[in-house]
């Protein structure tokens, strides 16, 4: 009789010469793992700062100052082992790089890049922003999403455009980036040589258009400025950056004539889209993701827009959360309008396209076809500080939650 093979248990993470992850389920399992991980990780560490432990913050926050052990107490002791547990529990499972490995295997499934350019597209974004040049400086258009007419006006018209400017948080791929730098032949078309004219011009004339073609040059096909950053960088053209960290821009209302040929003004310039996919339910606290759609807010001007998604179990698992209850948290919290023309639907993941207001005066919609779900006005409630239970019961599990800080949303 033969033996029966005894099957050696498959690690969750795949070995380290391994650069993908194949298996959609394990990907999946790394992705809620790894979340689940570093929600408790940072709990602990709370928990041991509140204890009077002196934590170290870099590489995740969970070492603690050797220098003081001695002078640790029993509970103190026993606080920072519950730290080295979940920090081990998250090194067993990969870390950190199995978790983007998982993440890009899941981007395969529904590219967030694409929707964002077929929206803009749509928009007619992808050319570039219309700009007046009313004043002395370059300000953008009045209503930022009016889908662009200029394609019905003559071709001899040429409307002053500008690159738009556009933030990715999280970047786990270069699709943005690299839709950014995809250039084409550009063709130069010249009229056809009049037919009366004698043969020593029109072999003078085809010599000229055989050096025009000769010498076509490339162009851009989208007029996008994007900068993409990510708490852990795997492209070097990807920014290693904490958004958090990311300077404020100046006054919305000031835009520079600089705006396409000097980038040392990048970070002083609010942008024109933030795509923030899939990032707000790695923050692992409800105070700092709605610290995180506030500064959302704050980078964009006037008329800019957020691509926002994040897991449907946050949504509709939540005992802090529904989806009208984060509507509301967007529009009366925060301050953005939902874009309802572009909504899009799926089984597990929620999305939302956010418009920050214009300014003051001008209609959220004036003369465009997109419309929006809210006025735009910020009506705050106290609730909005708490986390309200909303659900009650085994099924929802999830603890996901949004917090507002009265005092910056006042302030921002």
């Amino acid at each position: 009789m033969a033996k029966k093979r005894i099957r050696r248990p498959q690690p969750l993470a795949p070995p380290p010469q391994s650069s993908t992850l194949r298996s959609r389920k394990r990907a999946r399992q790394a992705t809620t793992l790894f979340h689940k991980y570093s929600q408790e990780r940072d709990a602990a560490v709370a928990r041991a700062r509140a204890g009077g432990c002196h934590m170290d913050d870099d590489g995740g926050g969970g070492d603690f100052d050797s220098s003081n052990a001695s002078s640790l107490s029993p509970h103190q002791i026993t606080l920072i082992d519950e730290v080295r547990k979940w920090n081990d529990k998250i090194s067993e499972m990969g870390g950190r790089e199995e978790y983007q490995k998982a993440s890009q295997m899941n981007t395969h499934l529904f590219s967030t890049s694409k929707w964002v350019l077929g929206i803009l597209g749509r928009w007619g974004w992808l050319d570039g922003i219309k700009v007046s040049s009313d004043s002395s400086s370059h300000t953008t258009s009045s209503s930022v999403l009016e889908i662009d007419d200029t394609k019905k006006k003559s071709k001899k018209e040429k409307v002053p455009r500008r690159d738009v400017r556009t933030l990715e948080v999280g970047a786990i791929n270069t699709q943005l980036l690299d839709a950014a730098a995809r250039t084409r032949i550009r063709n130069n078309h010249q009229s056809s040589t009049n037919s009366n004219e004698p043969p020593s011009e029109k072999r003078e004339s085809t010599s000229k258009r055989n050096n025009i073609v000769a010498s076509n040059q490339t162009e851009r096909v989208y007029r996008l400025d994007v900068k993409a950053i990510d708490i852990r960088s795997t492209d070097p053209r990807i920014e290693q950056m904490d958004f958090f960290d990311l300077p404020l821009p100046d006054d919305p209302n000031q835009t520079h004539e600089s705006d396409n040929n000097d980038s040392s003004s990048e970070h002083q310039q609010p942008y024109d889209v933030i795509v923030n996919s899939m990032v707000i339910n790695c923050v692992t606290t409800p105070c700092q993701r709605g610290k995180m759609l506030h500064l959302c807010y704050q980078q964009l001007r006037p008329g800019g827009v957020c691509f926002l998604t994040l897991p449907k179990l946050c949504l509709i698992q939540s005992k802090y959360m529904s989806r009208s209850y984060f509507e509301e948290i967007l529009t009366k919290g925060i301050g953005f309008e939902i874009v309802k023309e572009v909504a899009r639907e799926s089984p597990k993941v929620a999305f939302f396209v956010l418009k920050k207001p214009n300014e003051e005066g001008e209609s959220s919609s004036g003369s465009s076809s997109i419309s929006s779900s809210s006025d735009g006005n910020r009506i705050w409630d106290d609730k909005f500080a708490r986390m309200p239970v909303l659900h009650r019961g085994k099924k929802f599990r999830n603890t996901f939650a949004v917090t507002l800080n009265k005092e910056e949303i006042i302030a921002g």
